[in-house]
């Protein structure tokens, strides 16, 4: 008698336990289609700022090292009585320019191939008391870019009979992104000035590259 009350308690312990076990995977399961999407997109979040932040410190470093000075790149023209004809730009040296840092750019990027980005769980939980708490995943993530970039004068007034001339370098880099075996194409734009100078007298409306 004892004996199969001993099973029939057994066997109710192994029950008891076996649908715990099963709420168990079910909730965890369901947190992670809850929480799979935010990773996700927090990670692409977090490789899109490594991105920023690679194009940025490869344009500097060529800036600091190799940027050319303004007379370098520019010559002004002027007449007889010292008014200006002409703005020219050297347009070889700003090709050789932004093929320096085109090269910085992707060679960054291909010195980094794959890193880690780091991503709190309490922040793809989408709720704010747990927002940058941890515990914390590192999510692989794979880079490879294309860049272009291309020169653009900027005038601006700088008082009387005075005007700025700044040689702005607009960047664009398209970054594939590989994460969790699919591929994100984003792309980071920014600007640099390269030389700048400001101009006493009446500059032309036209400039000669």
């Amino acid at each position: 008698m004892k004996r199969r009350r001993f099973y029939r308690k057994r066997g109710t312990v192994i029950f008891k336990a076996a649908c715990v076990s099963l709420l168990l995977l079910i909730f965890v399961f369901l947190l992670d289609a809850k929480l799979r999407p935010a990773v996700y997109d927090l990670a692409v979040l977090e490789a899109y700022a490594v991105s920023s932040k690679t194009v940025n410190t490869a344009v500097e470093r060529i800036l600091s090292e190799k940027a050319p000075s303004y007379s370098e790149l520019v010559s002004i023209n002027f007449s007889n009585n010292n008014t200006i004809t002409g703005i020219t730009t050297d347009i070889v040296k700003m090709n050789l320019f932004k093929s320096q840092v085109t090269n910085a750019i992707d060679s960054a990027f291909n010195e980094k191939n794959a890193t880690d980005v780091t991503v709190s769980l309490g922040s793809a939980s989408g709720v704010d008391l747990f927002s940058g708490f941890g515990p914390y995943i590192d999510i692989p993530v794979g880079f490879s870019s294309s860049t272009q970039s291309d020169f653009k004068n900027v005038f601006e007034s700088a008082g009387i009979n005075q005007t700025q001339h700044s040689v702005m370098l607009n960047v664009e880099t398209t970054v594939v992104l590989t994460l969790s075996g699919r591929r994100i194409t984003k792309t980071v734009e920014t600007s640099f000035c390269v030389a700048q100078t400001v101009i006493v007298g009446s500059v032309p409306n036209v400039m000669v590259e």
